[in-house]
């Protein structure tokens, strides 16, 4: 025999029903719509195969990083550091933390990659010495990627960066990309993140030692410059014994390469010389192919630094390579005698 429904049991169960339906609904959005939070600079997390994450926005530099971006001359640009936590002591298999990222209410995203991506190779090579550069590539090695893996059962702290100021109205966090972060009252253990070591040799300055500027009798614009200790030290060890000495540039808008490659200068009683003079004066017979490179890389260097015309210029003592505040400037007859002098401060 068929059974059918009372009138009173339909009306209650399409009642249940729809009740039942719009509580799944709500339950959904409210899992996935948490809205945006606010100032949180903490964050957790953790994966499928047992490793947890813990980030804390705004952390120092790691050591050597800012020292690395000054020898590059981007430290203009500054950096913002994220540190995480990697703990795979109960994980399964090797994790690693290289890039994390957050998104806003307005839908921008600011992401962290390893701090190896601002400490490029190739970006060391416009540092002024070889120590610099040495230097920089010291620091970006202890960056690479290998450095943010974590084995199974080891705990790491790694730091992150990026040129974006971290966002403190977050809607979505994320590390690498597919373990979702949600606010913890737990920071990263910022104390055991790792930098790059001391330097393995010290790193002189960059900085001009002068850059004084006068008129000739002629009326050019001249420009008198010492080069940075760094300079110094690169274009000694390429020179000969006999053209070790310091060494500087003679810049100007107006005269021609070979007016600059005829003058010379005086300061603090010291004489400088053009270098084809202090390549005859001294002794040097032909010069070797990284000597002569190391000339033309100087004046070129000098030259973009000016923006015009520049000659190399040698004074046959290196403590001449000081901070100077004036100079005589004139026309090189030889032997350490100038004709035609001029003063540029």
């Amino acid at each position: 025999m068929k059974k059918s429904l009372s009138l009173a049991t339909l009306a209650l169960l399409a009642l249940t029903g729809c009740s039942a339906g719009q509580n799944g609904s709500d339950s959904s959005q409210e899992a996935s719509d948490h809205g945006t939070y606010e100032g949180v600079t903490n964050w957790e997390g953790s994966n499928d195969d047992g490793a947890a994450f813990r980030a804390t926005a705004d952390v120092a530099a790691p050591a050597g990083v800012e020292e690395a971006r000054k020898l590059m001359k981007k430290s203009e640009t500054p950096l913002h550091f994220l540190a995480v936590t990697v703990d795979n002591i109960h994980g399964t298999q090797p994790v690693s933390a290289t890039a994390a990222s957050f998104t806003t209410p307005e839908g921008e995203l600011v992401e962290y990659t390893t701090v190896g991506d601002y400490l490029n190779d190739y970006e060391a090579a416009e540092s002024e010495s070889g120590d610099a550069e040495n230097r920089v590539i010291e620091v970006h090695n202890a960056f690479t990627n290998d450095d943010y893996d974590v084995v199974a059962g080891q705990k790491k702290t790694v730091v992150l960066a990026s040129d974006h100021e971290y966002p403190h109205n977050v809607t979505h966090a994320t590390v690498n990309g597919t373990t979702s972060l949600a606010p913890s009252e737990t920071s990263a253990e910022t104390d055991k993140a790792t930098g790059a070591p001391e330097p393995s040799e010290a790193v002189g300055s960059n900085d001009k030692l002068a850059d004084l500027n006068g008129t000739t009798l002629k009326g050019n614009d001249i420009n008198f410059r010492i080069f940075s200790p760094n300079a110094q030290k690169d274009l000694n060890a390429a020179m000969p014994a006999q053209l070790k000495g310091a060494w500087g540039a003679l810049c100007s808008n107006a005269a021609t390469e070979e007016q600059l490659k005829e003058t010379g200068a005086t300061a603090n009683g010291h004489h400088w010389r053009p270098f084809q003079y202090a390549v005859s004066e001294s002794g040097v017979g032909a010069l070797s192919g990284n000597a002569d490179y190391k000339e033309y890389e100087a004046a070129s260097l000098a030259e973009m630094s000016h923006g015009g015309v520049c000659a190399v210029i040698q004074s046959p003592d290196e403590s001449a390579a000081a901070e100077t505040r004036s100079a005589t400037v004139g026309h090189y007859l030889g032997n350490a005698t100038l004709e035609s002098t001029v003063e540029v401060k």
